[in-house]
């Protein structure tokens, strides 16, 4: 019988595949501001937003958020987790569901 992390890991789904958060790949655009204080106004459009990816686990989606965390841990006072991101749905691309 497994002991320790690996009983936590299996207790709380990682090892079975059962964890209640859905693991998701968030392609998203990242708003670009510039890093001047005047831009003349032929630069203007070469400013652009960044795509971004992030791989994660959903923790709420809302119409406006989506909260996304990279890893977690759980004990007897509960969950914590970490790489924590909060994303604008706006800012939304695309949500692939890992398998």
């Amino acid at each position: 019988m497994p002991t320790g992390w690996l009983q936590r890991l299996m207790r709380d789904g990682m090892m079975t595949g059962k964890n209640k958060y859905k693991h998701v790949r968030v392609t998203w655009w990242d708003p670009c501001q510039s890093n001047e204080a005047w831009v003349p106004e032929e630069e203007i459009l070469e400013h652009d937003v960044a795509t971004c990816v992030d791989v994660g686990y959903i923790y709420k989606k809302t119409k406006s958020k989506l909260w996304l965390f990279t890893s977690y841990s759980t004990d007897s006072k509960g969950l914590e987790v970490g790489g924590l991101q909060c994303i604008p749905t706006g800012c939304i691309k695309k949500i692939e569901v890992m398998k």
